[in-house]
């Protein structure tokens, strides 16, 4: 019997078992992060307890976690607040359930600043004050009469100790900052102003049980760090690397028959799936331990498994026009972008005034760590996986370009024909006429420009690419290989394509490849910046 087909035995087996015990089945939690809705509407809840009860079984009560958006952030301060409400009925079979967790009842003062008005920094006090109230009457406070909102997150949390302590989940703390942060005066304005807000908490640590905060990124000069010496920063800690998204483990044992279903819906066998969603979905590090655990991106492997297609489902939730424009501004090299470096300063925090791309790109899940270097006490990173790249090379090209995606997906089709047929002339004129299409306001007049596009092109396709390939005597501009075979180019905008082609023989930038027994083709490429395109080129086979 085929395996396709007893897989679709046991799935109409379970779908059967599901109708008689719906315990056993429960449901894609692709729009939910309401911890008590997960639990009682019968949805997948990945049991992260164990990592919970880590987090507040010693002595440290005030942490901070960076994640990546759509990262499961909201979901952990649900739990975290049921937790604290002492609703021990939601925990029933999770691993703290059987734990000597002490199950006591906190205040709990919850704060998501997604949801609060922030365009400006009296709208933003507003918005706080409101919810404060809001939480106050909850708890049989008014705090309405006090006009200054720091005044009211003060005494509503002095109020409720009188209970017991207080327990304050922030979450998305970063949220109006970065909404604003394409204008640095407005931006700073919203820092300062929740700065205000937050140093509040160091004045309260006799009232307050825990605190936990959770943002994408991580501001300094905001007084949530300066202020709270105590803060814990767990962002790039080993021990709780896998307290969000899923590893490899908690999806085969939570979703085995939604990959059951997505296998034959794609037919293929479950483990032809499982290589193809650890291409596409998995490939997060949040540690520098040599004993990481990668992992999956919640919100795309929820839709995928939903839908059963394969698609860039996170990348699509929330388009990086700002970082785009960030990496042009900066004049990032983009073709070292598998090459990053930083040290842990750089990965930890950034100002407003002075954002760094390689900070940027990491914390919001652009890049992540690849392995970390004790010698030399930096991080290197990469780009996680298949989604990431190919949704951001995608939107690179076209903020670097403007041309239309349907335009681009017709290029990158015959541009790999032209390549496997060795048919450089063809190349170069798609290259022409995708240039002539780029607006001439948005080129400039650098070699590096041509060959960053260039670049990019050649990954969103998805051949091997690199770019200055260090040799002995030079820097090759750019090395592409194609099944068997290799293309060496060498990009000039002064002087001409003859004599680009000349440097790649003189300095035997091929050299190194010839012993790969495969075919060898030197291009050399003349850019015309006044044209703004291709002028001239020259192409060249090497014997074997």
């Amino acid at each position: 019997m085929s395996e396709l087909i007893l897989m679709s035995i046991c799935a109409m087996l379970k779908w059967s078992f599901f109708y008689v015990n719906e315990d056993v089945m429960r449901y894609l939690p692709t729009d939910v992060s309401a911890f008590s809705i997960m639990i009682n509407d019968n949805y997948v809840y990945v049991d992260k307890t164990e990592y919970i009860y880590k987090l507040f079984g010693g002595g440290t009560r005030y942490y901070f976690l960076s994640r990546p958006r759509r990262f499961g952030k909201s979901l952990l301060i649900s739990t975290l607040k049921e937790l604290f409400l002492g609703n021990r009925e939601l925990f029933k079979g999770l691993w703290i359930d059987s734990s000597d967790y002490k199950w006591q009842k906190y205040s709990v003062i919850h704060i998501d600043f997604s949801v609060i008005a922030h365009d400006s920094p009296e709208q933003l006090y507003q918005a706080l004050s409101l919810k404060l109230q809001d939480i106050g009457l909850g708890y049989g406070i008014d705090v309405s009469s006090i006009l200054v909102v720091q005044s009211q997150f003060e005494f509503l949390v002095k109020e409720l100790a009188k209970k017991n302590k207080v327990v304050i989940l922030i979450d998305e703390y970063d949220k109006p900052i970065l909404d604003s942060i394409a204008s640095t005066e407005k931006a700073t304005l919203i820092r300062n102003a929740l700065s205000g807000f937050y140093g509040v908490l160091k004045g309260l640590d006799e009232h307050i049980r825990a605190v936990f905060i959770t943002g994408v990124t991580k501001f300094a000069r905001t007084s949530i760090f300066s202020g709270l010496n105590n803060l814990n920063d767990i962002s790039l800690d080993g021990r709780f690397d896998a307290l969000l998204g899923y590893t490899h483990n908690e999806i085969l044992i939570n979703f085995d028959y939604y990959l059951e279903q997505a296998a034959q819906h794609n037919r293929c066998s479950a483990d032809e799936l499982l290589i193809k969603i650890t291409e596409w979905y998995n490939g997060y590090l949040f540690s520098e331990d040599r004993g990481a655990i990668k992992i999956y991106n919640p919100f795309s492997l929820l839709l995928f498994l939903l839908k059963k297609k394969f698609s860039n489902y996170w990348f699509a939730s929330g388009t990086p026009t700002f970082l785009m424009e960030l990496i042009k501004k900066r004049n990032f090299p983009v073709i070292d972008i598998d090459n990053v470096v930083a040290t842990e300063s750089e990965l930890g925090s950034f100002t407003i005034e002075n954002l760094s791309v390689k900070t940027v790109l990491f914390q919001t899940g652009y890049l992540t760590i690849d392995h970390y270097d004790e010698e030399t006490e930096a991080y290197h990173l990469r780009i996680p996986n298949y989604e990431v790249r190919a949704s951001f090379f995608n939107y690179l090209l076209n903020s670097f370009t403007s041309v239309e995606p349907s335009f681009i997906n017709d290029l990158v089709m015959q541009i790999v024909q032209s390549l496997k047929k060795q048919d450089i002339d063809k190349f170069c004129h798609l290259l022409q006429s995708f240039f002539a299409s780029i607006p001439s306001n948005i080129q400039i007049s650098l070699e590096r420009y041509y060959q960053t596009v260039i670049f990019v092109l050649a990954k969103i396709i998805g051949l091997r690419t690199n770019v200055e390939v260090v040799t002995n005597i030079g820097r090759i501009d750019m090395i592409i290989e194609m099944g068997e075979i290799i293309y060496v180019f060498e990009f000039k905008i002064v002087g001409d394509a003859q004599g680009a082609l000349e440097q790649i023989e003189e300095r035997h930038y091929y050299q190194q490849y010839l012993n790969m027994q495969k075919s060898i083709i030197l291009v050399g490429i003349l850019f015309d910046v006044k044209k703004r395109n291709i002028d001239s080129w020259v192409v060249k086979n090497i014997d074997i």
